[in-house]
Parts: structure tokens; C-alpha cells; sequence
């Protein structure tokens, strides 16, 4: 999942709101140069979005009222954008983005998360992922890459979002958390990414004696109300962070949007550094 759709950006920070008099009308926001369609879809946008500093007013009203430079900001980053020759959807998504970035943190339960990498990295990945998810393959091999590079500084955590489509991807999920129980969470987690194109649940139970289980501790964990409470519990922190599909990635409590290739994550990770330093 490359990107946000902008309902869900409504959905997790907007307030329902009719159209202000003079809707128009952003004071404080050069709209020169922009076309009648483009100041009308981002006053609309400045409408739906509900502001950053009063989640009971819309950014609109606030513009207007002169009382939040956040929500003017967004509003003039829109229409650079428009005169950079976005269309209206790319705007719309650029603005999300920029959203969410300034004024957006999540935070996850980690207390039983798998984590590996640095022990207490200045820069915390949260992944979420489906073990059935093509996407998320790529990307379990593209993670420890990204963790040797930066040994002492970034720690991973593994949450799971087996999607609805994958009939096996909640049964794989249950099972790595089984192997958690043995201390053998990445290894099976490996195992069933590298086999995710011809997995079975027989194949499922075969990798436990593959990773010399105890396989009757293994199937009965596997299928306890515990595991199934954990899958659940990383689903719904997921659904209530706004996640829409897999692989997602969480970078110091802000959502990832840009590329997951090595060198984009590394490159992303070197900033944050400079930062914290």
C-alpha cells in the first residue's frame, strides 16, 4: 500500500460539515493561478478536514477565522502543489501526506510484539503484514537488510493484518505466534514467507518440525483462544490506525508512505538520524 485514499483520512480526522458561506474564500492562501475547478476542490478539501488544532472545527473555518497557521499552511501547500501541475486527486493525496506527517503520531501496544534489531533503537518500525501478501514478502526480505545496516540504531516490531482474500494468512499468523511460545518466532516467520505462493495449513504444521518444535505444544498453541486474541489485537490496532492494506510501516509513530526498496528505507532512516542527533 504505496498511498493513503483521502476517505480514509476523512474517516480518522474529519468532522461533518456543510458548506460555509463564502466557501471560497481561504484569506491568507494565494490562489493565483489556480483554475476555478482547483480552488473549488481545495477549499472543499480545507472543508472536510477537520483542523489540527480543534477536531470540532473543519480547517475552513479556521482559515477563515484567521486562528490556526497549521491549517493555512496545509491550505498553501495545496495550492503550490496545484501550480505544480498536480491533479486534483494528487493533491488531495499530497495534502493528506502532509497532514498526517505534522500533526499525526501513532503509538502501538509493544509490550509482546516479536521485535529483533537494535535493543532499544532511536528508530522504531512497526510492520504490519499479511503472510499471504506478495508485497509483504518482498518486504521480509528487504527488512533484514535494512536492520544490518543500522545494528545499533532501529529496532523492528511485527504486528499482523491477515487480510479477508488470504484463507491462509490467519492461520500462518496464529502459527508464528505458536512458535513465539518456543522462541522460534522469525524462524518460522522466514519460513512461511519464503513458501507464502504454495502454503497449506499441513505445510504450516510441516515447518514446525522443520524448526524441530514440539509439535504437540505447537498445534495445540497455535489453535488456542490465545493466539487468536493476539492476531486480533494487532488487527484492531491496525483498523484504528487507519490501515487499509499491507505491508504498512510506522517509522518513530509516523506512517511510512514513501518506497520500501532498501536503499529508500535506509536513505529515510539516515534522515531521521540527523534529526535525533
Amino acid at each position: 500500500m504505496r498511498a493513503l485514499a483521502l476517505s480514509f483520512v476523512l474517516a480518522f480526522v474529519a468532522v461533518a460539515l456543510p458548506a460555509a458561506a463564502g466557501a471560497q474564500s481561504l484569506p491568507g492562501v494565494d490562489l493565483a493561478g489556480l483554475a476555478p475547478a482547483d480552488v473549488q476542490a481545495l477549499t472543499t478539501l480545507m472543508q472536510e478536514g477537520a483542523c489540527p488544532c480543534d477536531a470540532k472545527k473543519s480547517m475552513a473555518e479556521c482559515i477563515q477565522a484567521k486562528s490556526c497557521p497549521a491549517a493555512t499552511d496545509l491550505a498553501v501547500y495545496g495550492a503550490k502543489k496545484f501550480r505544480e501541475g498536480l491533479g486534483i486527486d494528487q493533491v488531495r493525496e499530497a495534502v493528506v501526506k502532509k497532514y498526517l506527517d505534522d500533526n499525526v503520531t501513532f503509538t502501538f501496544d509493544l509490550k509482546d510484539t516479536p521485535s529483533k534489531g537494535a535493543t532499544k533503537g532511536r528508530v522504531v518500525i512497526v510492520e504490519f503484514a499479511d503472510f499471504e501478501c506478495p508485497h509483504c514478502g518482498l518486504l521480509s526480505k528487504t527488512m533484514p537488510e535494512v536492520l544490518a545496516a543500522f545494528p545499533n540504531d532501529v529496532t523492528l516490531y511485527f504486528k499482523h493484518f491477515p487480510l479477508g482474500a488470504h484463507l491462509n494468512s490467519e492461520p500462518a499468523a496464529r502459527a508464528t505466534w505458536a512458535a513465539g511460545q518456543q522462541g522460534r518466532f522469525w524462524p518460522m516467520h522466514d519460513m512461511i514467507f519464503a513458501h507464502q505462493a504454495t502454503l497449506t495449513t499441513d505445510k504450516i504444521h510441516g515447518f514446525a518440525r522443520e524448526l524441530g518444535l514440539n509439535t504437540k505444544k505447537f498445534e495445540a498453541d497455535m489453535n488456542s483462544p490465545a493466539a487468536q486474541e493476539a492476531v486480533d489485537r494487532d488487527r484492531q490496532e491496525g483498523l484504528k490506525s487507519g490501515l487499509t492494506g499491507t505491508p504498512t510501516l510506522y517509522i518513530n509513530g509516523k506512517l511510512y508512505h514513501e518506497d520500501k526498496t532498501a536503499d529508500a528505507l535506509k536513505a529515510h532512516i539516515r534522515e531521521l538520524l540527523k534529526k535525533i542527533k
